[in-house]
């Protein structure tokens, strides 16, 4: 890494530190990263199961392109047809999305989304896998029209990736919380997640199989507007649905 770029790279994580939104985080990094041509942050938990529209929003951690955008893609059900998004589940490091394929290697509908995406400023992108501890995946995407990124950039950008991810969820949790109650079973299940069982032992515990173990944890998750089962725990208890 070139002085210059360590000397940004810890100028950024410095502000980052002192960040108390969402909002100051996109302070912190937009005007500081424009010279890469990035202009968007785009960055999400993939849910396993496909979900509806308004449950897809509750694994976004940080995001800031248009309202309009969000919504088609939400609405059309485009996170199931995104070739970067299964590049994503596929890839422990950072890629281009040029690297994804040609657009003759696309089926058509992912051909008609990344051509949407072109016209909403999305023409570009660098994009960082990230894992939970519990084995779930995410990541984080800088977008632009055009982006001019060198290789010892993509390290400045990975680094920054899961910096800007932890503050995010540090700072309020993950996505916005609704005050909603859980099912029984579903509280049951948290509360056992709280004591450290795996799927399979809630679901003896609980006389269900592992995998409704693991729909019960999934559906308090997504209730309590987190992405991992750790902040599903951490909300649960801070609500005192569970103890």
């Amino acid at each position: 890494m070139s002085r210059k770029s360590l000397d940004l790279t810890l100028d950024i994580l410095k502000s980052l530190d002192r960040a108390h939104s969402r909002e100051d985080i996109l302070r912190a990094l937009m005007p500081r990263l424009s010279g890469f041509g990035i202009e968007y942050i785009i960055s999400a938990m993939i849910p396993q199961n496909r979900l509806s529209a308004r449950a897809q929003k509750n694994f976004v951690i940080l995001e800031n392109t248009s309202e309009e955008w969000r919504k088609l893609y939400f609405s059309k059900g485009y996170m199931y047809q995104d070739p970067i998004v299964q590049a994503t589940l596929r890839s422990t490091t950072g890629f281009a999305w040029g690297e994804v394929g040609g657009g003759d290697t696309l089926d058509p509908r992912a051909r008609r989304l990344m051509g949407e995406a072109r016209e909403f400023g999305l023409g570009d992108g660098f994009t960082v896998p990230l894992a939970t501890l519990e084995e779930e995946r995410g990541g984080l995407t800088f977008a632009g029209p055009r982006l001019e990124i060198s290789p010892a950039q993509r390290g400045v950008l990975t680094l920054l990736a899961s910096y800007v991810v932890g503050q995010t969820l540090l700072i309020d949790g993950g996505p916005t919380k609704h005050r909603i109650g859980l099912t029984p079973r579903e509280r049951e299940s948290l509360q056992w997640a709280a004591e450290g069982k795996t799927d399979w032992e809630i679901g003896e515990l609980m006389g269900i199989s592992q995998h409704g173990a693991d729909f019960h944890l999934r559906s308090a998750r997504v209730k309590l507007g987190c992405v991992t089962r750790t902040q599903a725990v951490a909300e649960g208890l801070r609500r005192g649905l569970i103890v």
